[in-house]
């Protein structure tokens, strides 16, 4: 017996069947181009973000660089570096000695066209600028930066101070105990290698680098400063080791009742790190200051030393008084147009103009001399330089020293910090 099939039931409903993918590869060629326009377009966003982001960052703080040393053209510098890290569109304004910069990276869309998007636009901001350091580890005692129209040293000849540093990159590792030994150069580009002897760099005859700062109690000077030491030692014209007694303990504040509280006490945040600030000093030995940064564990720290270019032997507030502009001297120090900070004196003999607080490495601290680089100046001297409190180190570069954005930073003689504040 056969069986009669109707085939025209199957055909009709097979294309109806057909029928119905048409709108699904519809949907799929939408859903298709869709996630192409995000993979393409959105990473394009994102890279854009990115990019507009580094630009912002790089112009902000290249701008912050210059306005740090008050140079007229921050606004010039900033734009110009966020545009050669890729910015489309830049607006920089310049506040002080704060930079900020906006930016917009553009860029024609993909798929995104399809949808009426021609564009791809990101943006960022980024507000950089020159601020003060953290006040935490400040010592009561200051250090001399004499005005001088001799080239060679770490900071523009303008600037005068020719304080020379070594870099913490290259010595941290000796004393943080990640490396046995390091090569450093001197000034006329001789290199030996150096080590740590307890908290001492040193080479294998016991000799510090040039680099080596000795703060002394006494008067004694180099003979290039009309002293009795010799600091040259090769007769390049360049001071091989850095010595100096014109110096002085400070009262940091105008409260200070003993300066020796600063060192055992603990740490004194409240100080305000400004430059062009008065402080008043104390002359003569103070022994047991010494024996207190002994006691309190400074040697082997890196503490902030507080440097002056100029002593008032009376209250600088006097009317008559001179001190205050041969303090500003323009042939010798950059301009400033600001006014000084005289809170802090607290009496009106040795009042100090401070103009930096840098970052210095406490290598060797002895109430009776007995550290490498002034027993090197005492074979030097001749004799001359008798035992007596003395503290050595090293003034730092490329340190971690934190900002504090609350204090701005007047002139930049190597103590400010440049850094992002957004």
């Amino acid at each position: 017996m056969r069986v009669k099939v109707d085939m025209t039931k199957f055909i009709i409903k097979h294309k109806l069947e057909m029928g119905q993918v048409i709108p699904i590869v519809v949907l799929m060629l939408v859903v298709i181009i869709g996630m192409a326009a995000l993979i393409l377009d959105g990473g394009s966003i994102m890279s854009n973000r990115r990019t507009a982001q580094a630009a912002a960052d790089s112009g902000a703080l290249a701008g912050a660089q210059r306005a740090c040393y008050g140079e007229s053209d921050a606004e010039t510098v900033a734009e110009t570096f966020a545009t050669n890290n890729g910015a489309t569109t830049v607006v920089a304004t310049v506040a002080g000695t704060e930079v900020t910069v906006n930016t917009i990276v553009e860029n024609p869309s993909f798929f995104a066209k399809i949808f009426g998007v021609e564009t791809l636009n990101a943006s960022a901001t980024a507000t950089a600028g020159c601020f003060g350091v953290c006040g935490n580890s400040v010592v009561p005692l200051a250090w001399y930066c004499k005005a001088s129209t001799v080239g060679g040293g770490p900071y523009p000849e303008e600037y005068g101070c020719q304080i020379q540093t070594l870099s913490w990159d290259l010595i941290g590792p000796l004393v943080e105990g990640t490396k046995s030994s390091a090569v450093i150069s001197d000034f006329d580009g001789n290199e030996k290698t150096y080590h740590l002897e307890g908290t001492d760099i040193v080479d294998n005859s016991g000799t510090p680098p040039e680099q080596i700062y000795i703060i002394i109690d006494s008067d004694k000077n180099c003979i290039e400063d009309g002293g009795d030491i010799l600091c040259d030692l090769d007769g390049d014209g360049k001071k091989d080791i850095q010595l100096s007694g014109e110096r002085g303990w400070l009262y940091l504040t105008a409260d200070t009742s003993n300066i020796g509280d600063w060192i055992d006490e603990g740490p004194h945040p409240d100080i305000t790190l400004q430059t062009h600030i008065w402080l008043s000093g104390k002359s003569g030995v103070d022994t047991s200051v010494y024996i207190k940064m002994v006691a309190s564990g400074y040697i082997g720290e890196i503490v902030l030393v507080p440097v002056f270019n100029y002593v008032c032997d009376d209250d600088p507030r006097d009317s008559d008084s001179t001190c205050v502009a041969e303090a500003h001297d323009p042939t010798k120090w950059p301009p400033f147009s600001g006014e000084d900070d005289f809170s802090e004196i607290r009496n009106t003999s040795e009042n100090y103009h401070i103009i930096a607080f840098e970052p210095f490495y406490i290598s060797c601290i002895s109430k009776k001399g007995d550290c490498p680089g002034f027993r090197l100046a005492q074979e030097l001297s001749g004799g001359e330089l008798k035992d007596g409190p003395v503290i050595e180190g090293f003034f730092l570069s490329d340190v971690d020293v934190s900002p504090d954005v609350n204090q701005s930073c007047d002139i930049n003689l190597g103590n400010c910090t440049i850094s992002l504040s957004n």
